[in-house]
């Protein structure tokens, strides 16, 4: 009879740790949307009259890739639609943003040195910027999809630990007549 009591004890003892890890998967995602969007309230950055979502705190998902949108439309524009890579290091004096990679064709300083292309050091700017939004907008839906995950580990948990206090109600007339179950004959 005790090895029969054993397994009801054991499907409780496997609901209760559903629960507890659901708690602690929940809690997790409560702290990385709170986090993140800290972090991005603090940036103070707010979004540009042409955004999607226009002249708003960067504070949450929609508001980061708004602001990733737009910078990247921006970027795009200052550089003629070439991304970071088809650009060169130098600038050349028609003021082209490909510039050039070859330091002999590139515009010269007063001292003679290549110009840095500012086209391209926009890009990379913009390239990093669009990067961390993007980066911080999947951070918050990544949390809110953990909290989501740890509440549907906290029901089943309950579920299966009232499950395992049934089937012990079933086999211990004790347990039976304190939840006032009727063992089925």
């Amino acid at each position: 009879m005790k090895a029969l009591r054993l397994f009801p004890k054991m499907v409780i003892v496997v609901g209760i740790a559903f629960a507890v890890a659901g708690l602690v998967v929940a809690g997790a995602g409560i702290y990385i949307q709170n986090f993140v969007t800290g972090q991005l309230a603090a940036q103070e950055i707010t979004t540009p009259e042409d955004a999607s979502i226009p002249n708003t705190p960067v504070n949450n998902m929609a508001t980061a890739l708004s602001m990733a949108n737009i910078i990247q439309h921006h970027a795009a524009a200052s550089g003629n639609n070439l991304t970071y890579a088809q650009m060169g290091r130098f600038a050349v004096a028609s003021g082209d943003p490909a510039g050039t990679n070859k330091a002999e064709d590139a515009l010269k300083d007063a001292s003679g040195k290549p110009v840095a292309n500012q086209a391209r050091n926009t890009q990379l700017t913009a390239a990093s910027l669009v990067t961390a939004l993007s980066l911080s907008a999947m951070a918050i839906g990544a949390s809110y999809g953990a909290i989501a995950l740890g509440i549907a580990f906290v029901a089943l948990g309950l579920v299966i630990a009232g499950l395992g206090y049934a089937l012990l109600g079933l086999i211990t007339p004790a347990v039976a007549q304190r939840f006032g179950l009727h063992p089925v004959a």
